[in-house]
């Protein structure tokens, strides 16, 4: 997992707006984030509502977006490895948390299985 935290809303489940596309990762304040895989980044920025935004292309059709994030620690065309670190969750009051999506040629799939956990 990019972020060492509990699972609090899993990929599929029902919710606002329908079913997740992603898994939501509650974490502590200023948690570590790493780069779930080996890959480029091809977006680091500010993004409407989602915080600072990390798209990296890990390859074979594979793109993970991580999303919440209060810093960045990578930028566009950045070469990145494996668990290396990408940025942090903020540090303010309440819980913070991390959005996974992995997309496989554009669509989302469950991030479990590549990450190696289900």
């Amino acid at each position: 997992m990019p972020v060492q935290g509990q699972v609090v809303r899993e990929f599929g489940a029902a919710g606002e707006g329908g079913a997740a596309r992603g898994l939501t990762i509650q974490a502590g304040a200023g948690a570590r984030v790493v780069s779930p895989c080996g890959g480029r980044a091809v977006f680091a920025a500010p993004f409407r509502s989602f915080g600072q935004l990390l798209i990296v292309d890990c390859g074979e059709g594979y793109h993970f977006v991580l999303a919440g994030l209060d810093r960045l620690d990578a930028a566009p065309g950045q070469r990145l490895l494996g668990g290396e670190p990408v940025g942090q969750l903020g540090a303010g009051s309440g819980r913070p948390a991390l959005y996974l999506e992995l997309r496989r040629n554009g669509r989302p799939v469950d991030p479990r299985g590549f990450l190696g956990g289900g």
